[in-house]
């Protein structure tokens, strides 16, 4: 964010670097958002230490680096693209609900970006209160010295450009490739002009985007394109295997019939209040989250909880859901999210600092997906907790 506009004191640094960094990973991943946001803010903390000593900022160091963390986590869960749990769910529920209509880009980011958003400030209150609150006297950085280095990285050039506007043109057309209701109102989606929309979805538009990539010709090298496959063949291809893998085992869960023995062996909770549940739910994987990738946890337990939801002749979006976002809310350690690592490995951070910090986040964070769940995503996703949908009822019948 522009110095002008944030300012270089203690909170505005910590504000300015989270909110960055929350917008960013909305449409990256979070993984590559922190390790863009960690060298940016690791030279703004050197050069704290170099006005201020490093004794003197080495608390706040904390909170801002924890911030930056949880921030990209934060962020990508208000889109479907934002991080890996919510594409798997995207495509565990088509495997298991065919028949029902499947969860839009949009309805998605309606739902969640509330979420995400009362978690920016509640995570920005609570690390303002105990990393900048009661900070030593320091000297910041004038804000000369960093418009200096600001204007050191010249104007934006052409590649660049592109790059944002096909960046826009993506979002856009993810955003409003469905109709999107609200209410009376509706706004028609651009795919309905289209004979074929049915063969249109979020995977397609990526393909696109990439596709122009590999054909729009680059100013600064002679002969090349902006993207090659060199650049293509440093993608993380072995995150595609996981998701096979994850969806293979949900494949297989599912035809075997092991997804509803599971939800079965859980009738004894038919008599407590969906909410209830859902609360126990997401706890238990926001914790479970903390030791084991989530990614893995979303691909093992949805289908878990879809079997669940139809034993207890509950919706499964009111368990699915929220399920996912809580894979997402791990805080506590540095293996439970990519973030983490990253911060933790700068060596500033000890683990009983981001353990203690990121305890009572976990907390918040589930308390406040299950209370947006019962009180938004029922009206996004049209809801009844306590009714099984249609479009869930033939898959229910064929398994009893």
């Amino acid at each position: 964010m522009d110095s002008e506009k944030v300012g270089v004191s203690p909170a505005r640094i910590l504000f300015g670097f989270m909110l960055s960094t929350t917008l960013i990973s909305m449409w990256i991943s979070n993984t590559a958002t922190t390790m863009m946001m960690v060298p940016i803010l690791i030279s703004i903390l050197s050069k704290l230490e170099e006005i201020n000593g490093s004794e003197k900022i080495s608390h706040y160091s904390v909170g801002v680096l924890l911030a930056v963390a949880y921030s990209a986590t934060i962020g990508g869960i208000a889109t479907l693209v934002g991080t890996p749990p919510n594409l798997s769910f995207v495509r565990i529920f088509k495997m298991y609900f065919p028949n029902a209509e499947p969860i839009s880009f949009g309805d998605w980011f309606i739902f969640a970006l509330p979420v995400s958003v009362v978690l920016f400030l509640i995570f920005f209150g609570y690390l303002w209160w105990f990393y900048v609150r009661k900070k030593s006297e320091w000297q910041p950085i004038s804000k000369e010295q960093i418009q200096l280095d600001y204007h050191k990285l010249g104007k934006i050039n052409y590649e660049e450009k592109i790059i944002l506007f096909l960046f826009i043109l993506m979002a856009l057309l993810w955003l409003f490739r469905k109709e999107i209701v609200i209410g009376n109102f509706t706004i028609p989606g651009w795919s309905s002009i289209f004979y074929f929309k049915d063969y249109l979805n979020d995977g397609t538009i990526a393909i696109f985007i990439g596709v122009i990539l590999f054909m729009i010709p680059s100013r600064n090298k002679k002969n090349h394109k902006l993207m090659t496959w060199k650049d293509a063949e440093d993608l993380p291809w072995e995150i595609i295997l996981l998701f096979g893998g994850g969806f293979a085992l949900a494949s297989g869960m599912k035809e075997s019939g092991l997804s509803v023995w599971c939800g079965e062996q859980l009738l004894f909770l038919e008599h407590v209040h969906p909410v209830l549940i859902l609360l126990i739910i997401v706890l238990f994987i926001t914790f479970l989250g903390e030791i084991a990738s989530n990614t893995a946890v979303v691909e093992t337990f949805l289908p878990v909880l879809a079997g669940l939801a139809l034993s207890l002749h509950v919706n499964p979006l009111f368990f699915m859901i929220p399920a996912t976002l809580a894979a997402s809310m791990g805080f506590m350690l540095p293996i439970a999210t990519p973030p983490n690592a990253l911060v933790f490995a700068t060596r500033k951070i000890r683990m009983s600092q981001m353990i203690r910090t990121g305890f009572a986040l976990n907390l918040i964070s589930a308390i406040v997906i299950v209370a947006f769940m019962y009180l938004l995503g029922t009206t996004v996703f049209e809801i009844e907790p306590d009714q099984m949908p249609d479009w869930a009822k033939p898959w229910s019948t064929v398994n009893e």
